[in-house]
């Protein structure tokens, strides 16, 4: 697989091409090959989603949830995770239940938290994971499974879902 270069994926963005964008977006998002700047993430996976790349939703939810280069806005972030889980994207459901059992940007409604939940748990990526893993997608409050990732699994999936569990808004 080849990897192209950081100015290689600017021209090809710049020239209009949308998974160049997507790919430099991530790149800046995550610190791979670029700094960190999630303003730059940001302008890049917006250019990206208009054009309906694959994950760059999510990734914007996550920029709004955590007010990551811009400020948190738990409304844009769930319109993202809404478009984002409309294409099949579990972690967005994830969000999207924590959204709806904090009250963040929505109204709180424990039943549609429980929803996405459900959703979470029927995802086939989950039956083939360790126990530790379904176990802290079987949370029975998204507080308890919060607190049981930070103290037994951040080790064991910390390369996984850092970018998804990283630092949240708020101390669960």
């Amino acid at each position: 697989m080849e990897i192209i270069s950081l100015d290689s994926l600017k021209n090809l963005a710049d020239n209009g091409n949308s998974e160049a964008a997507y790919e430099l977006g991530l790149r800046y998002y995550k610190g791979i090959g670029a700094p960190i700047d999630y303003e730059k993430a940001k302008n890049y996976l917006e250019f990206a989603d208009k054009d309906g790349v694959d994950g760059a939703s999510y990734y914007l939810g996550v920029i709004y949830y955590n007010g990551k280069g811009t400020q948190t806005n738990h409304l844009k972030a769930k319109e993202y995770f809404e478009k984002a889980e409309a294409s099949n994207n579990v972690f967005s459901s994830y969000y999207l239940g924590k959204l709806y059992y904090w009250g963040d940007g929505v109204e709180k409604n424990i039943d549609k938290a429980n929803e996405y939940k459900a959703k979470v748990l029927a995802k086939p990526f989950f039956l083939n994971q360790d126990t530790d893993i379904k176990n802290f997608y079987s949370f029975t409050d998204f507080e308890g499974a919060s607190r049981t990732y930070a103290t037994n699994l951040q080790k064991k999936v910390q390369n996984e879902f850092a970018n998804l569990f990283g630092n949240q808004n708020k101390n669960l």
